[in-house]
């Protein structure tokens, strides 16, 4: 028997006539769920590169920046320990002192930084680092009008994110609130509908299954090679009723020629739903994997959550995220080498001084503003 594994299940016209919405539907799921799992196999090919990499590569230059970074933090200290600076030259340390402490202090703690940070800021480091998170929690709970919940641990930016996702998701997934005896009668047909829609979908998926396994179960074969032949097919048809993957079950069908493509431009419309429905929700499940691979190497390698990333240009955006790292190192050594100079130094508190003035003003000049 000739293989038909790789058959296109696609609904061809027929005679002239044109193909129905639940067909066109069809052809357009399956070709997106082809090239959605092309996607997400490249993905999955070359992150054990971009794994290789980040150990080999990019990690041994973060931890140089953090390190470089922390170091400068306390020469920046001893600077105003050592240097006669003016009030606004001190206020201009201690707020740089106090951002650079807290950008390094992580969720491990770095009990020597949370000192330097109180000592400049004339606070505590573990207090207002709650308060920030109460104030991030409740502009969430604001603008999101949700409840976050009293129970939430505070203690970092990442544990409230992750709690509004949660609460969000947990909202989307429940009913719409009844509206009225007329509107609880009308969204309680809905939901039965889409209740009935999912069931009829589940037993098209069981109807599936139920043929290939009558067809293929090993145990009823007395010839050896047979056996084993219909073994491996009936594991991959477990594998592919496990997962609830429809399009491999169809394609198995086709590959044992237990259906061909005119079998499925004949299917009855509401027969082709349920499968199109299936195959939805197929599709945003390998939608979703790749999603998070993506946002995984996005987070890792510090790339803006908007950049465009893919498996295609992954090489091109590690080598830029390399070269910004390597860069980030070289200035951080060259500024501390400059500003043993106490004018550097002081011309340096000034541009920074200016730099604060624009970002508290939107970015736009200072001399603008006040001439």
């Amino acid at each position: 028997m000739t293989s038909q594994k790789h058959l296109s299940l696609s609904i061809a016209a027929q005679s002239g006539k044109p193909l129905s919405a639940p067909q066109k539907k069809f052809n357009s799921l399956i070709g997106r769920i082809e090239k959605q799992r092309k996607l997400l196999a490249a993905w999955q090919a070359a992150l054990p590169l971009c794994q290789e990499r980040w150990s080999g590569e990019f990690k041994p230059l973060l931890d140089e920046y953090r390190a470089l970074s922390r170091e400068f933090a306390f020469f920046l200290d001893q600077s105003g320990e050592r240097l006669k600076l003016t009030k606004t030259d001190r206020r201009t340390l201690g707020e740089l002192i106090c951002e650079l402490a807290s950008s390094l202090i992580g969720e491990d703690g770095d009990e020597a930084l949370k000192a330097l940070y109180n000592k400049h800021s004339g606070g505590d480091f573990d207090r207002d680092a709650r308060a920030e998170n109460e104030r991030l929690k409740s502009t969430m709970e604001w603008a999101f009008g949700v409840d976050l919940g009293d129970d939430l641990d505070l203690g970092s930016h990442e544990n409230v994110a992750q709690r509004l996702f949660e609460t969000l998701r947990a909202q989307a997934e429940q009913p719409a609130p009844r509206k009225g005896r007329a509107g609880a009668e009308r969204k309680s047909a809905q939901q039965l509908r889409r209740e009935e829609a999912e069931a009829q979908a589940g037993r098209s998926v069981r109807e599936v299954y139920r043929k290939l396994a009558s067809a293929l179960h090993p145990d009823r074969e007395t010839d050896a090679a047979e056996r084993e032949r219909k073994t491996g097919l009936m594991q991959r048809v477990n594998q592919a009723y496990d997962k609830g993957n429809l399009l491999d079950l169809l394609q198995l069908q086709l590959e044992v020629e237990q259906i061909d493509r005119e079998h499925i431009a004949n299917l009855a419309e509401d027969r082709l739903r349920h499968y199109n429905r299936v195959l939805d929700e197929q599709l945003r499940e390998l939608q979703d994997e790749v999603r998070a691979l993506e946002q995984a190497f996005k987070a890792q390698f510090d790339l803006d959550p908007l950049d465009k990333v893919s498996p295609t240009n992954l090489g091109r955006k590690l080598q830029d995220q390399l070269r910004l790292r390597r860069e980030d190192v070289a200035f951080i050594k060259a500024e501390r080498e400059l500003l043993e100079d106490p004018k550097e130094l002081k011309r340096w508190f000034k541009e920074e001084r200016e730099q604060q003035r624009e970002d508290a003003l939107g970015g736009v000049p200072f001399d603008i503003w006040f001439g």
